[in-house]
């Protein structure tokens, strides 16, 4: 096999890994979520960019960036809402048909106009 050849396999699995990273096992995202995990990925990214050139490097960055999972917390709590429990549906609701299980805020605030 040639160097082009070589070039398009290398693009082809970085191009099937992105497409299909949600198939990828779980263990080997955690595995590439350690410090060694992200280390290697760098380094195969350098490698690859040496080797097949800066446009294949940039989509095997991508890959690696698909590929480790998101660790990011928030500092909120997500679910602040409020259970709905036993309380007369409002006329909306009835009207529309909806049952809502929580509610964002169950407080109303008017104020005058002058």
């Amino acid at each position: 096999m040639d160097l082009f050849g070589i070039k398009l396999l290398i693009v082809i699995v970085c191009i099937s890994l992105i497409v299909f990273s949600g198939s990828v096992p779980p263990a080997l995202k955690q595995h590439l979520d350690t410090w060694y995990g992200r280390f290697i990925a760098i380094v195969l990214v350098m490698m690859m960019t040496d080797f097949a050139g800066w446009p294949a490097g940039v989509l095997a960055a991508i890959t690696t960036l698909v590929l480790i999972p998101a660790t990011v917390e928030e500092g909120f709590v997500i679910d602040e809402k409020k259970p709905v429990e036993g309380r007369d549906r409002w006329f909306s609701e009835r009207l529309m048909g909806e049952t809502p299980n929580r509610l964002d805020n169950d407080n109303v605030l008017s104020l005058p106009t002058n």
